[in-house]
């Protein structure tokens, strides 16, 4: 099988990196873990990588490796981690959008009208934004928190 982009989707390889995804972040969510959380989260992350390199979407890995990142940010203290950095975060969240702001916008008006992959492309930047909704504050004042700050005006308005 193939995906959308012509590279082969072997999904049950697909299936048994997702279920490394989901124990290891099971384990990374639990606040009885503490600090270790941080190191279950990394072994879910590279669960993530391997299930996108036998075909799962980018889109899908990094709407809940942002999530997660967003969580163990809200949940624990700073460290010198650019992972568990909010503004990193803010920044790999700006850069996975695949519209810009203008364009959302553009669309947004008439999303219901829209054929199916934009209104798609419209649903993505929604899921990828709820990561840094609950981390904004967090964020260091300059261009990355005014972007996302944009973006979560337009987001309750997206599909």
């Amino acid at each position: 099988m193939e995906g959308t982009d012509g590279a082969a989707i072997d999904s049950d390889r697909i299936n048994e990196w997702l279920g490394a995804w989901q124990l290891n972040q099971l384990y990374a969510q639990d606040r009885d873990r503490g600090e270790a959380r941080r190191i279950w989260a990394r072994v879910a992350f590279a669960a993530l990588d391997g299930a996108e390199q036998a075909g799962y979407p980018t889109r899908d890995a990094n709407i809940s490796r942002f999530r997660l990142r967003a969580l163990l940010i809200a949940d624990l203290t700073p460290d010198d981690d650019p992972l568990w950095s909010p503004d990193r975060l803010a920044s790999d969240v700006l850069q996975a959008l695949s519209l810009g702001l203008e364009q959302a916008r553009d669309w947004v008006t008439d999303w219901r009208t829209r054929p199916r992959h934009e209104i798609l492309a419209l649903r993505t930047c929604k899921s990828l934004l709820n990561s840094v909704e609950s981390i904004v504050d967090r964020l260091v004042e300059g261009l990355v928190r005014t972007r996302i700050d944009h973006w979560l005006d337009l987001r309750p308005h997206l599909p």
